[in-house]
């Protein structure tokens, strides 16, 4: 569907070709924007309902591209500001979140996560390299390490702070998504 075509959505058969044009763009698009299937469901929803309502102006739109992107734009930023002081929704939100994460890590390889988290871990600075080991291998608090160390208990938490984020960015250039390399890097300790 173009700018230039004079459709006139008031019916059913076109209503579904511009349904038909736009339902995955838009999904995409918000998807990516949000990071949250749910989110882009809920806004892609959302959009279709107030096209419907609209249907009998819709032949006004110049740019019917712009005009339904800037709708779901708008929708989104207004769903997560909903999500930000609803509770219930912010629940929602996360249980949908999770079970999403949850399918994804069953489909990922313990090994292959191991292999790429000891990568990072191999990358890393040599002390902030030590800290993460004795915390996260040998269990270690932050008082234990830092006499195993000799350093400030400061200091080996700004460490482990430093080694943990460059493994989290390390598995997001590897093409894992933040949310899951968070959840990686509490399961694959």
């Amino acid at each position: 569907m173009t700018p230039d075509q004079n459709i006139f959505l008031n019916d059913e058969t076109s209503f579904r070709q511009l349904f038909d044009t736009y339902f995955d763009r838009v999904f995409d698009f918000i998807a990516a924007l949000s990071k949250s299937d749910y989110i882009a469901e809920e806004t892609t929803q959302e959009l279709f309902v107030i096209l419907w309502r609209k249907r009998n102006d819709l032949h006004e739109v110049r740019n019917m591209d712009q005009y339904v992107f800037r709708i779901a734009r708008n929708l989104a930023i207004n769903l997560l500001k909903k999500a930000a002081t609803d509770s219930k929704l912010a629940t929602q939100f996360y249980d949908s979140t999770i079970q999403h994460t949850s399918e994804v890590l069953e489909k990922i390889s313990h090994k292959e996560v191991q292999s790429l988290i000891d990568q990072a871990v191999a990358a890393l600075p040599a002390q902030p390299r030590k800290v993460y080991l004795l915390s996260r291998r040998q269990h270690m608090n932050y008082d234990e390490i830092a006499i195993v160390t000799n350093l400030s208990r400061n200091t080996v938490k700004n460490h482990l702070q430093k080694a943990l984020q460059e493994i989290r960015k390390y598995l997001i250039d590897h093409n894992y998504q933040p949310v899951i390399a968070l959840m990686l890097m509490r399961y694959f300790r």
